[in-house]
């Protein structure tokens, strides 16, 4: 996080995407920087986000991460 943040400018913005989440001390370290904005996006995050806006994406961009639909039959209880 320390490395990251090193390269921000103040007036720049910092998306960091992690796989395997965020420790609670990057959390804070994120949250406690006034002057760079900083967002932690974990790949659960990232799908949320890649689906709310798909129809918006640029047809080049879905083609990186296609979504398709799966249909199944569940049973009635």
């Amino acid at each position: 996080m320390r490395a990251f943040m090193a390269v921000l400018g103040n007036e720049d913005i910092g998306l960091l995407i992690s796989a395997g989440g965020f420790t609670k001390d990057a959390e804070q370290e994120a949250r406690s920087q006034p002057a760079r904005r900083i967002t932690l996006l974990d790949l659960e995050k990232l799908f949320d986000l890649w689906v709310q806006y798909y129809k918006d994406i640029p047809e080049e961009g879905r083609r990186i991460l296609p979504l398709k639909p799966v249909y199944y039959l569940a049973r009635e209880d």
